[in-house]
């Protein structure tokens, strides 16, 4: 079998997995994808409720003690989502990586992240509901529900600016360990990269939206809901909290942070990332653009060209487990007329439009098949110095069908059928992509569109020296 291998160095494993974690992320139906982020917003409900119940009663400790202590408890949040495997907001921004290598539109990736957003905040206003009915602001004679609204007044008086900056902060930090946990591979790790980053994010102060969606909640509705009892246990008035209002989280806290949360989050570490490990290595047959940036395939004379002149040692490759939601995803963004299925590093078939769609036909509407099921063989094979033309003859018509000759010479088969017309019936199958050896080497693919396009050159070519005739 052979073995896809490439002079270029590989893409950044860590990119690749988060690659893959957005293609599917946003592959996901619309229910589910909501389901998962609802529970997301719970979780991080969850962690904060842990976060005060720690932090009640411990203002004796030294503050950056008590602080560090709630952080590493507020890490159990996005340990939960990460391992439950449910949509977080502030971590679904990395969707970003498949949006800056053409993978995925602009209005789509927006709505997702509109749509997860809603998610947690469902989730996490569902939380404030079950603690209210719980009596939890109640707990240790209502300090619990004290020191949570202190918590939440004290992240209602930053300027817009600042919240701005301290949300970027939180998020640069909360998709760093994501990044991290992208290179673990049990539970465990994931677990154990997620701990720091995010205690750090809590111990420093700085903001995250979908924590403060359930945390403010919270305290407006001790605020407004609370009885007479419990104002006289802590020993405190309403008024001491007027500014818990639902307009001044929102101004003063909520949109800056979510602003922040994405500039974190998408450009410090999403984009910053793309850009540095794997921009080199887009490129453009995985674009909507016909030919590489500044490839002149077009101006040269096709007849002097070859096989390894066209060669994409970086190709779109899926795996056969891949479902066709995600597979569709990623052929449409490529702009790719077809792509190469790989198992294990060894290519195993290919996959186009053609295949999908038989897929979509095939499977129930509960489900979805696996490619494997719908790739085609493997392919041409060429070597780089295969001249172009050759090449091109082969992927326009088989010519054992096109001219059916015996080992001896003699035509086996007779047909009245003109040349166009045998021509299309002797279409060769499997013709979306081109193996090209190395020698030994399997270097990448050749798509056909591309030698499409240097055949096209050489007839504007001959087009020219007509006209000038």
């Amino acid at each position: 079998m052979l073995t896809l291998v490439s002079n270029k160095p590989s893409q950044d494993p860590i990119l690749t997995a988060a690659l893959k974690s957005g293609l599917a992320k946003l592959s996901r139906s619309t229910g589910r994808r909501l389901a998962l982020s609802v529970l997301a917003g719970i979780y991080i409900g969850l962690a904060f409720t842990f976060y005060v119940t720690v932090l009640t009663g411990a203002d004796a400790l030294p503050w950056g003690l008590s602080r560090l202590m709630g952080g590493l408890v507020f890490s159990l949040g996005l340990i939960l989502v990460v391992v439950c495997g449910a949509e977080l907001f502030t971590s679904t921004v990395l969707t970003v990586i498949p949006w800056a290598k053409g993978l995925v539109r602009t209005g789509p990736m927006l709505r997702h992240w509109t749509l997860v957003f809603c998610g947690n905040a469902l989730g996490a206003l569902l939380l404030v509901g079950l603690l209210w009915l719980a009596g939890q602001h109640g707990q240790a004679g209502g300090q619990w529900g004290l020191k949570l609204m202190s918590v939440a007044k004290a992240k209602l008086h930053y300027d817009f600016g600042q919240a701005v900056v301290l949300g970027a902060l939180c998020n640069l930090l909360v998709c760093l360990g994501i990044w991290m946990s992208f290179s673990a591979k049990d539970p465990m790790g994931k677990a154990a990269l997620l701990v720091l980053p995010v205690a750090m994010f809590v111990s420093a102060g700085f903001e995250h939206s979908i924590a403060n969606l359930f945390l403010i909640p919270m305290g407006i509705a001790i605020h407004q809901f609370a009885d007479a009892s419990f104002w006289q246990a802590v020993g405190t008035s309403p008024a001491q909290y007027a500014d818990l209002t639902w307009s001044h989280f929102l101004q003063a806290n909520l949109l800056p942070v979510t602003l922040g949360n994405i500039l974190g989050g998408a450009l410090f570490v999403g984009l910053s990332h793309w850009w540095i490990h794997g921009r080199q290595h887009d490129r453009q047959p995985h674009s909507n653009a016909l030919l590489p940036k500044g490839n002149s395939i077009m101006s040269h004379d096709a007849t002097k060209l070859t096989a390894g002149d066209l060669i994409d040692r970086q190709p779109l490759t899926l795996s056969p487990e891949t479902g066709t939601r995600e597979a569709a995803i990623a052929l449409l963004g490529s702009g790719a007329n077809a792509v190469l299925v790989v198992d294990q590093g060894k290519p195993v078939g290919q996959l186009d439009e053609q295949d999908l769609l038989r897929g979509y036909y095939l499977a129930d509407q509960e489900g979805e098949m696996a490619i494997a099921e719908l790739m085609q063989p493997l392919p041409f094979v060429a070597t780089v110095d295969e001249p172009l033309v050759k090449l091109a003859d082969r992927l326009a018509v088989d010519r054992e069908k096109l001219y059916p000759i015996s080992d001896a010479g003699y035509l086996t088969r007779y047909s009245d059928l003109s040349l166009a017309r045998r021509a299309q019936l002797a279409a060769p199958n499997s013709n979306g992509l081109v193996l090209v050896m190395e020698g030994e080497v399997l270097a990448g693919v050749v798509h056909k569109r591309h030698v499409l396009a240097a055949m096209a050159g050489v007839a504007f070519e001959k087009a020219k020296l007509s006209t000038a005739a």
